[in-house]
């Protein structure tokens, strides 16, 4: 696993999305979760830091990243290659499209064993996935990610919405999460799933005891979904009142699931407590 080198992740999130027919695809939920956070998710793995590149028309992204900590800088949308020229402040960095449906740190750690500007290729071509060691772009090489793939267009989605990959947690303030739920009983952990938040309200959706753990760190793993394609048992609004009103349902009330598949199940990492703890010292 990469540590000391790299201190930035940066996220490429100004285009116009024309052949998705939506500037804003980087909010399609895979899985239930934006594409924009599953990718800041794995560039957290390693980065130190995480940066949006977008432009002042894309406003839903910039609110939403800004809202869990990403810092957003903005650019003037003019195609990829010239956005990317706002990302050498912040080398070392990895730079990433928004839209890489499965991003994992291995494919970080290939790009990051090379001294100069590092870019991945795959069969298709160029997926948006590039190393910059150093500020200086003019020398550059290429590594090959074969598994490496983006999302352009609808059937892309619905193709990576098969295989449903990996989703990597974010370090997030306990404090914008909102429970809506009590605990049965306080329980102590060595290792935790991510807890699963809705990322416009920061209502706690799965993970209620590990919240209640975890509540008193300085940051704690999440995944962020989108409330809006999750289904649930009882009427959302009834959770939502909850949550804001801190009237706290009984424990176990709620069961929340994507396409018939309790939340819980879509594919995470576990996150030792040990190397939490680390994170934040």
């Amino acid at each position: 696993m990469l540590k000391a080198s790299v201190v930035a992740g940066v996220i490429m999130a100004g285009g116009r999305g024309r052949r998705a027919n939506d500037p804003e695809k980087c909010l399609w939920p895979l899985c239930g979760i934006p594409l924009l956070f599953r990718v800041a998710g794995a560039l957290a793995q390693v980065a130190e830091e995480l940066i949006v590149l977008t432009t002042k028309n894309h406003t839903r992204i910039a609110k939403y990243a800004e809202a869990w900590g990403i810092k957003v800088v903005y650019t003037p949308g003019e195609g990829y290659e010239r956005d990317v020229q706002f990302a050498v402040k912040f080398a070392p960095a990895f730079i990433a499209s928004c839209d890489l449906a499965n991003l994992k740190p291995g494919h970080l750690e290939a790009l990051a064993n090379n001294a100069v500007f590092t870019t991945a290729v795959t069969k298709g071509g160029y997926p948006g996935l590039s190393y910059l060691p150093t500020p200086d772009m003019e020398k550059w090489s290429v590594v090959e990610l074969g598994d490496l793939y983006d999302v352009d267009t609808p059937e892309d989605f619905e193709k990576a919405e098969r295989e449903c990959p990996t989703a990597y947690p974010l370090n997030a303030d306990p404090n914008l999460l909102k429970p809506h739920e009590e605990v049965l009983e306080f329980r102590k952990y060595e290792v935790v799933k991510p807890i699963a938040v809705d990322y416009k309200t920061g209502v706690i959706l799965d993970g209620h005891h590990r919240y209640a753990f975890l509540k008193n760190f300085k940051a704690v793993p999440v995944l962020l979904f989108d409330y809006d394609v999750i289904e649930t048992n009882i009427d959302k609004r009834v959770i939502l009142q909850a949550a804001y009103s801190g009237r706290l349902l009984p424990p176990k009330t709620t069961w929340h699931t994507y396409r018939g598949r309790h939340i819980s199940q879509i594919p995470t990492i576990d996150v030792p407590i040990a190397k939490l703890l680390k994170s934040q010292l």
